[in-house]
């Protein structure tokens, strides 16, 4: 995707602002505040984010006020700053889009800016991004001088909780060793005007590999059993990769998730372990931006493997399991 360089605008950005109706001044100067999101403040603070501004009035459509400018946190005043300023020009529609984490043009330059759109492009390994937007009409009278911006996840989050069978495996002994999943889109390109993914027809697919590195002579995940139509569990599952960044995708005849455990058990009062291996499909659904999915599974024996229910959470995300490999590739 071709880099558009919209720095040359400056100049007549800061011209087509300096009118008698809304004078350059730091009064009059766009400034944010009001930056929340459900995931936290603390890496905006930390980080800071980029910010695009386009005008929109009757003689200047999508122009660009700012081009990817980092609003930084001062935890002094407790404002967030940048530099240079940008300021109201009266009669037009303002429209922002911010994006965490900010990307500086001389590095990665995942973003782009084409028509009043920011788009970015991303492969694995992802970061936790974030997007907000905010309109503000100076037509209209009493308009607020502050943004206010509302980041939100535009990442799924996948966790997978392994368990043994309660009913069937209540005095064996059950540990895992390998847990693979595959054929997962593993690129995109997010559009913030239109708050939606896409990808090409030959998306590459991504494989996650965990492999337990702590297994020994003992083990025993937790035990679930059903009762009343709902999953009972006790103990700690294995709990492969934590929390997983993927893509927003629907799993579905075009795009099957495959999951194939390997694992060990040792039977009440044997000797040996037994070698097992199971494998199935992930049951159609779509991963929405911002949403967390819990899959609970369930080993019966050596030959039945049960996804019983995905749990859906809106809450911030959790935090990545450690003392385990996890490979993707």
């Amino acid at each position: 995707m071709k880099k558009i360089i919209l720095t040359v605008f400056a100049a007549v950005a800061l011209a087509a602002c300096s009118t008698p109706d809304i004078p350059v001044s730091d009064q009059n100067a766009i400034s944010f505040g009001n930056v929340g999101t459900r995931a936290g403040l603390s890496d905006l603070q930390n980080d800071g984010f980029g910010v695009w501004a386009t005008i929109t009035n009757d003689l200047q459509n999508n122009f660009v006020l700012m081009d990817n400018v980092k609003v930084e946190y001062n935890a002094t005043s407790g404002e967030w700053d940048y530099s240079p300023k940008a300021y109201w020009t009266p009669n037009t529609e303002h429209e922002f889009f911010a994006v965490y984490p900010y990307d500086n043009d001389n590095t990665t330059e995942f973003y782009t800016y084409e028509n009043g759109d920011v788009k970015f492009t991303v492969d694995y390994p992802y970061n936790d991004y974030l997007v907000a937007t905010n309109i503000t009409d100076t037509s209209d009278e009493g308009y607020n001088t502050i943004v206010n911006l509302n980041f939100q996840h535009i990442l799924t989050q996948v966790g997978l909780k392994i368990w043994r069978d309660g009913a069937k495996h209540q005095n064996d002994q059950m540990r895992i060793r390998t847990v693979t999943l595959s054929n997962i889109r593993k690129a995109g390109t997010y559009s913030v005007a239109n708050e939606a993914w896409s990808y090409s027809a030959n998306s590459a697919k991504l494989t996650a590999s965990w492999t337990n590195d702590e297994l020994d002579e003992t083990g025993n995940i937790g035990a679930a059993i059903t009762q009343d139509g709902k999953l009972d569990t006790g103990g700690e599952p294995a709990d492969p990769f934590g929390a997983m960044m993927l893509l927003p995708q629907s799993l579905d005849a075009s795009n099957r998730v495959s999951l194939k455990i390997e694992y060990e058990i040792k039977r009440n009062n044997a000797v040996d372990w037994e070698s097992a291996e199971l494998e199935t499909v992930l049951p159609n659904i779509t991963w929405e931006a911002g949403r967390r999915y819990t899959y609970n599974v369930v080993l019966s024996s050596v030959t039945d493997i049960t996804i019983y229910y995905v749990q859906t959470h809106v809450d911030q995300w959790g935090t990545p399991q450690v003392g385990a490999t996890v490979i993707i590739k």
